[in-house]
């Protein structure tokens, strides 16, 4: 593991923060490319995603925080310290959503500006999880000799620093969300429905989260069996299917139009 980038005398700087920030201007260079190849104003995108980096990163570390409250009850002053690694993804996108349109109102179509955002967010997700498994958080659970899966171990070690072999989450959350962006990159140029992608990315990843949740190894309050993040995902995947449900009831054809 590599959790330190550089450390410079008084100056440090974790390897999460570099692979996030990575994440971030890469996810915003897609959004952008597929913008200027519509001939859609750049600006109402790109102050779009700013805002959504500012309201979702603080809303996902203080989200984070609540629930894993447990320990940072004793530790408050780690809260605002976003280069120890920790985000929840969920609360994140709930904050940066309604900063994002808050902005994006002001151009013609603000849900294809948020379409936009969601072609590259898979992209910064997955440089997410390889900064986490760089810096030894969201590590997987233990596995052990006998067990189904076993060849799937990798040794990483825990937010303690014992090391293990455990499920390659870190990993598998990368390579997840790698396929789901070259996915809608790839569709990209399919005329569909404004905030259909939006909803696609939402349901497809909380999804992936919620299955990686069974492999996760940090113990976090739970509720009917499942983690307290599953809980959240499970939340956006039934309101993703929701919107995705109305979508195709609002743009499906009439039968009885069809010739």
């Amino acid at each position: 593991m590599h959790p330190l980038f550089l450390q410079w005398g008084s100056l440090t700087i974790s390897t999460y923060a570099v692979c996030m920030t990575a994440g971030l201007i890469l996810g915003a260079w897609a959004s952008l490319w597929e913008a200027r190849r519509r001939h859609i104003r750049s600006a109402y995108v790109l102050d779009a995603i700013l805002a959504a980096v500012v309201v979702g990163v603080a809303a996902a570390r203080l989200g984070y925080a609540l629930i894993n409250w447990v320990y940072y009850q004793d530790h408050l002053a780690e809260i605002p310290r976003l280069w120890l690694g920790g985000l929840s993804w969920q609360i994140g996108l709930i904050g940066g959503l309604i900063g994002a349109w808050v902005l994006a109102r002001r151009a013609p179509a603000p849900l294809t500006v948020l379409d936009l955002m969601a072609l590259g967010l898979p992209l910064a997700i997955a440089c997410g999880w390889i900064g986490s498994y760089l810096s030894g958080t969201a590590f997987g659970k233990e596995l052990y000799p006998g067990d189904a899966l076993f060849f799937l171990a990798v040794d990483v070690p825990d937010w303690y620093g014992q090391t293990a072999p455990r499920w390659p989450t870190q990993l598998l959350g990368a390579g997840l969300a790698l396929a789901l962006f070259l996915a809608l990159w790839l569709t990209r140029r399919l005329v569909w429905p404004s905030g259909l992608r939006l909803w696609l990315f939402i349901v497809f990843y909380s999804l992936i989260d919620l299955l990686l949740g069974f492999t996760r190894g940090l113990d976090l309050p739970v509720l009917a069996g499942w983690r307290a993040d599953q809980c959240l995902d499970a939340g956006l995947l039934l309101l993703g299917g929701f919107q995705l449900a109305r979508l195709w009831g609002r743009h499906r054809v009439p039968a009885n139009d069809v010739k």
